[in-house]
């Protein structure tokens, strides 16, 4: 369990921080008709206060705190995997979203418990949750909608969700959420980014992206060093990396998710605007 954590935490610091890096711009496009030139300090205030709110959540209210982030980031991978739209497909794709964390849940409920009280302190984590008999029916209800969803898909959609499916049933969490996240969701993230950065030629785009996205995901880095520095003093050194991985991960998500779902509405471009930043 050690390896896979050290796997997720510098795959993640290496390919998902930076599809979040460039949420300044996307910031700055999202703001700019409506505050002009002064975006940055909404931006900067709504994002920090964002995070702030998920830590406090985090050390006050960690299972709804647990929840609300599963919850969003079903939305957000749904909505990401979601392309071109699906005609009143909205809930079908934020069960979609939630594959990575529900179906490991349905298979392997020991494994994924384990994983929950290192996030959460296990006096505040009742053990038994995952294997109650209502969730689990839920949980299979579910699993029948992807299957139904998979079957009129086109052939490329419907092999990726059946793939993704048998490995979140099969491969340790940490394992599937890392192929998932920095495989799959950061990399088509980062060449969406590259085509909206330069429609002509992706390939330069993506060196534009990974140029500006840098400054902040070498912060997010810092900070998550510093985080697991702190996590791992006072125990062993998985649980220590995971719980970073996790709240550090969610800190910096919560307000990249609220702000790309804003965006998304309004098909922003952060590299339409001509002033650098």
């Amino acid at each position: 369990m050690g390896t896979q954590a050290v796997i997720l935490a510098a795959l993640v610091a290496v390919v998902g921080m930076p599809h979040g890096g460039l949420d300044h711009r996307v910031g700055r496009a999202t703001l700019r008709a409506a505050a002009g030139r002064y975006w940055a300090f909404p931006f900067a205030v709504g994002y920090v206060a964002v995070m702030a709110a998920v830590l406090a959540g985090w050390v006050w209210l960690p299972l709804p705190t647990v929840a609300g982030f599963v919850f969003l980031s079903a939305v957000h991978f749904g909505v990401a995997d979601d392309e071109p739209r699906t005609p009143g497909g909205s809930a079908l794709a934020i069960i979609h979203g939630g594959m990575v964390v529900w179906v490991p849940v349905l298979f392997q409920p020991a494994e994924f418990t384990r994983l929950l009280t290192w996030v959460v302190p296990g006096d505040r984590w009742p053990e038994d949750i995952l294997f109650d008999p209502s969730l689990r029916a839920g949980l299979w209800v579910a699993l029948g909608t992807v299957i139904a969803r998979a079957v009129v898909s086109p052939p490329a959609t419907a092999v990726r969700v059946a793939g993704f499916a048998v490995l979140f049933a099969v491969a340790p969490p940490l394992i599937g959420f890392a192929v998932y996240f920095c495989g799959w969701h950061s990399v088509v993230e980062l060449l969406r980014l590259a085509r909206q950065a330069n429609s002509d030629d992706p390939a330069a785009g993506l060196g534009r992206v990974l140029v500006a996205a840098w400054p902040l995901s070498a912060v997010a880095v810092l900070l998550a060093v510093i985080g697991w520095g702190v996590a791992s003093a006072a125990g062993p050194l998985a649980p220590g990396i995971v719980q970073t991985v996790f709240v550090g991960l969610s800190v910096v998500a919560v307000p990249h998710m609220l702000l790309h779902l804003i965006a998304a509405r309004r098909d922003v471009n952060p590299f339409a605007a001509e002033d650098p930043l």
